[in-house]
């Protein structure tokens, strides 16, 4: 789903907001400089030149957004392209109606996916019009839509030369006056256009020339006009005179016009360019004023509504972007996933997270492991060379047993052995100068049907998350890369860090794929940040990295519609300033900002708790866990909501004197009817130990935030 964004509210701006708002499409924002948000109802509402349905609602939320229809939409204000920041917001496409950004280095700045200028373009930015060239559409970043008068001029053109052939034409359009003329005669005169627009028909120079020839580029040199601009306010002209190369009569070269439904033939001898306004098909032939001249040659007649119907183009384009580019994806994605690649006889290393919770020198919980599974054993089914299984597991700082998989393989083996796979073989120190040797030893020696790998801990190797690229660094990625022809990427959990298991084969060009995991990972995701169904969204946030998620809930709170902040997030915003004037700042973005209220806190985690308030908490104490109050104000909340995404904890669940509020929060949402999704890490480990049938619980706890936050990752730069 396209989330679009609109650059300027002028008369095209406005319009297109308008259809768009009409037709119920995502727009996030709008940029209207200097413009006052309370005057948002009576500019929308009223026009002087055109009716259209205005049962809609409009309220002002804050400085910074309001909402048509309860769909909260952003004011931004800024004249530089560069300051606007569209991406925070989650848009991908920008329609520019300013006439400002005219070439692809000014568009640039936008720093957009895509974007439509709403005028020709002043260099070689590609032009695009549907009924025209739009079939030629083939992904392009940036495009221009040309000028109202191409876009009612082209499809006719288009239609004839390809029925009968065109063998030349001119034309004139009498165009009606437009933001650029002046009202009274003024002494800034840098062309006709200076003279007041009440008292004068002003010739003018079209565009639509040019246009014709980058459209239609089989019509070059055979089409030319001009215009002259006339006082009245909306509503155009075209006088069209054209020789073919069929000898046809003119009811058939109307007939033939007739035919095609991006066309009309208009038979009314009463209308005049007042009936055309508010109309969208831009080209409206005049039966009437049409005539036949000598053999072969014609004088057609159009009306266009340059500014309604020029919108409805530019939506159109917009839309065959969206589509085109959505199967684009959609291909490109099939491309990497591992059903639609060849695995046969193939060294296969694949990353996976099996950062496992290890208590006592004893797997707690085999959740990421068992979310794996399904790739694991579909890539072995394809007979590969080998497998070699790369993951981290916790955060070492040197080589020791507790994070190394070698100590946990018989238990991960007698998994793999009830899921019908055989057992893993640990491979080490890859650093090591014999290392190819030993592996290519150990590779031979297995049987054909075990010859899966685990390595023992790829943060055991600094060159994993090194940042400085050394020459040293350099030959250890060599090293890692030549262990696989093919590297596949199931390690959701991972993928929104740059580190070498992750990004490597994707930044060297190897042949490279992503799993199951992944894919059901990033498709339940992503249909809360499309949300077609203008679902409101509640994020219940937890754990205690407040300093990882600051940049993280700015943009969350921009795109969603409440976030509750709970577990030692509150320690973190009551006891430094620094975050509680972030919490307020944020507070002006489209989510409500909901803070828990009391809890239990201790000086330290090993002395008995209290039951605290907010107001109530000491400069020495902390909240372990959140408190009933708090509890049964988030059950209220819940039932405002229709997609709860839980990510970390309420309170410090390892310990049974703090896992009160989580397990009061699970119990609240099974008891209701809401789609939730559990953000990963320690909460879907807590969460897994209750018979619950929630809708998703995700693997990854930062890369799922990550994810929603910014539509992107890393690690799937491919795919996103």
């Amino acid at each position: 789903m396209a989330c679009i964004g609109i650059n300027g509210l002028g008369r095209i701006g406005k319009i297109v907001f308008l259809q768009l708002i009409e037709s119920n499409a995502n727009v996030v924002a709008v940029n209207i400089p200097e413009f006052d948000i309370h005057n948002i109802e009576s500019y929308l509402r009223n026009d002087s030149v055109h009716t259209y349905d205005k049962s809609w609602e409009v309220n002002v939320i804050n400085d910074h957004q309001f909402s048509i229809n309860n769909k909260v939409i952003n004011l931004l204000n800024s004249r530089d392209a560069s300051q606007l920041n569209w991406k925070q917001y989650g848009i991908n496409y920008v329609i520019d109606a300013t006439g400002v950004y005219l070439t692809y280095d000014k568009a640039k700045e936008h720093d957009v996916d895509y974007l439509i200028m709403c005028s020709p373009a002043k260099d070689n930015t590609p032009s695009f019009m549907v009924n025209g060239n739009h079939n030629n559409y083939k992904g392009e970043k940036i495009v221009n839509n040309v000028s109202c008068t191409s876009n009612a001029l082209i499809p006719v053109l288009k239609v004839l030369n390809d029925e009968y052939g065109i063998d030349n034409a001119n034309f004139i359009t009498i165009h009606s006056t437009t933001s650029s003329q002046q009202i009274v005669d003024t002494v800034k005169l840098k062309n006709r256009t200076g003279r007041s627009l009440f008292n004068n028909i002003i010739p003018h120079t079209t565009g639509a020339s040019k246009s014709i020839n980058k459209i239609l580029p089989e019509l070059d040199g055979k089409v030319h006009g001009t215009s002259v601009r006339v006082p009245v306010s909306n509503v155009s002209y075209i006088d069209l005179n054209i020789n073919l190369n069929t000898d046809v009569e003119l009811d058939d070269v109307l007939n033939t016009l007739d035919k095609y439904d991006f066309i009309e033939v208009n038979n009314d001898k009463f209308k005049t360019s007042i009936d055309y306004a508010t109309t969208r098909c831009p080209s409206i032939i005049d039966k009437h004023a049409c005539m036949a001249m000598q053999k072969q040659q014609f004088k057609l007649s159009i009306w266009y509504d340059n500014e309604w119907s020029y919108s409805s183009k530019v939506i159109e384009l917009l839309n065959h972007m969206v589509q085109y580019n959505t199967e684009k994806n959609k291909e490109y994605e099939k491309k990497y996933f591992i059903e639609n690649m060849d695995f046969t006889g193939k060294r296969v290393v694949l990353r996976l997270d099996w950062n496992i919770p290890i208590e006592g020198g004893n797997i707690q919980d085999y959740f990421r492991i068992e979310s794996t599974l399904k790739t694991l054993s579909y890539i072995h089914k394809q007979d590969p060379a080998y497998i070699l299984i790369v993951s981290h597991l916790g955060r070492p700082k040197c080589r020791e047993n507790k994070n190394n998989f070698k100590t946990y393989i018989n238990e991960i083996n007698n998994l793999l052995q009830l899921n019908k796979l055989p057992n893993l073989n640990i491979v080490e120190h890859l650093e090591s100068n014999d290392f190819d040797s030993q592996f290519d030893s150990q590779f031979d020696s297995q049987s054909d049907d075990s010859k899966l790998f685990l390595m023992d801990n790829i943060r055991f190797y600094k060159f994993e998350t090194c940042t400085n690229k050394t020459n040293e660094y350099e030959l250890f990625k060599d090293k890692y890369l030549k262990l696989g022809d093919v590297f596949i990427n199931d390690a959701f959990a991972c993928s929104h860090r740059d580190h070498l298991s992750i990004t490597g084969p994707v930044k060297e060009s190897k042949e490279w794929g992503y799993g199951y995991l992944i894919k059901n990972e990033v498709d339940c995701l992503t249909d809360i940040i499309q949300n077609v169904n203008n679902k409101k969204i509640l994020a219940i946030m937890g754990g205690a990295k407040m300093d990882d998620k600051l940049p993280l809930l700015d943009n969350l709170s921009k795109k969603i519609d409440g976030i509750y902040i709970a577990g030692g997030n509150i320690n973190s915003i009551l006891k430094n300033e620094k975050y509680t004037k972030y919490i307020n700042d944020i507070k002006s973005n489209k989510a409500e900002i909901y803070l828990m209220t009391d809890g239990l806190s201790s000086k330290d985690i090993s002395i008995t708790p209290k039951y605290n308030t907010v107001s109530n908490l000491e400069e020495d104490e902390y909240f372990f866990d959140i408190g009933m109050q708090s509890i049964v104000e988030l059950a209220e909340l819940i039932d405002k909501y229709d997609v709860i995404f839980w990510n970390g904890t309420l309170g410090v669940v390892e310990n049974n004197l703090y896992n009160h509020g989580s397990t009061a929060l699970i119990n609240i949402m099974m008891s209701k009817n809401k789609k939730v999704i559990i953000g990963g890490g320690d909460t879907a480990c807590f969460v897994n130990k209750f018979d619950h049938k929630f809708h998703y619980v995700s693997t990854g706890g930062g890369a799922s935030l990550e994810l929603l936050s910014y539509s992107k990752l890393i690690g799937l730069s491919n795919i996103l």
